[in-house]
């Protein structure tokens, strides 16, 4: 006799998952049987070869849950960033060829193709060269009434114009968030500076820097 056995998660490994996936399984009803059986009724009559002797006896539904765990390697230069963050601190590198200071840091110089082994602390002041203004966060659904003000921070001493070129520009920074000034008032040249978290709550991330915000008499 054929028969078909549906799949489902059991309750047992419910309990192992995190809670917002166990709500997520429950919510879409993945903790029941699943697969519709009548759609598989015409696979019970086909055969694995073209050999009539081998029929299916049973046929099993089977939903499989795959996690992957990846590890990514940050790299010298960049792991030596990230443990500076952690101590309150923006690392750089600086390519003594042409002068670059670097951050996040870099080993290797792409302009002057040599090895960059120069390691210097920047206190993290620079200027707003560019901004968003966003009303949505990570959850597209929520649509902010006060946006968050989102900029990419170019930090001081680091701006050089390539010699070859008058439109390659290279500056060291980064992009985080500006907190501290009204959304009508940010602007393009502003002054900013970094606002760290407390030195038990860093981890070494760039969000070991909250936010940055306005030097005084530049909000």
């Amino acid at each position: 006799m054929t028969r078909a056995t549906p799949s489902r998660f059991s309750p047992n490994y419910l309990k192992q998952l995190p809670e917002d996936l166990a709500e997520y399984v429950r919510r879409h009803g993945l903790d029941k049987e699943f697969g519709r059986l009548d759609s598989w009724s015409s696979s019970m009559e086909k055969t694995y070869t073209e050999i009539e002797e081998w029929q299916i006896d049973n046929l099993i539904i089977s939903y499989w849950h795959i996690e992957c765990m990846y590890k990514h390697a940050a790299g010298f230069a960049v792991s030596r960033f990230l443990e500076g963050l952690k101590n309150g601190k923006i690392l750089g590198t600086k390519c003594e060829g042409c002068g670059r200071v670097l951050i996040p840091p870099r080993i290797f110089c792409e302009w002057c193709f040599r090895d960059v082994d120069t390691w210097v602390e920047h206190p993290g002041t620079g200027v707003i060269s560019t901004y968003s203004l966003s009303y949505i966060g990570t959850d597209p659904r929520v649509r902010f009434e006060k946006p968050i003000i989102v900029a990419v921070i170019w930090f001081d001493g680091t701006v050089k114009k390539a010699n070859s070129s008058r439109t390659v520009l290279h500056s060291a920074g980064i992009l985080h968030k500006v907190q501290g000034v009204d959304p009508e008032k940010v602007h393009v040249g502003m002054r900013v500076k970094p606002v760290w978290r407390r030195p038990e709550e860093r981890v070494g991330s760039i969000l070991d820097i909250e936010y940055f915000a306005p030097l005084e008499g530049d909000g």
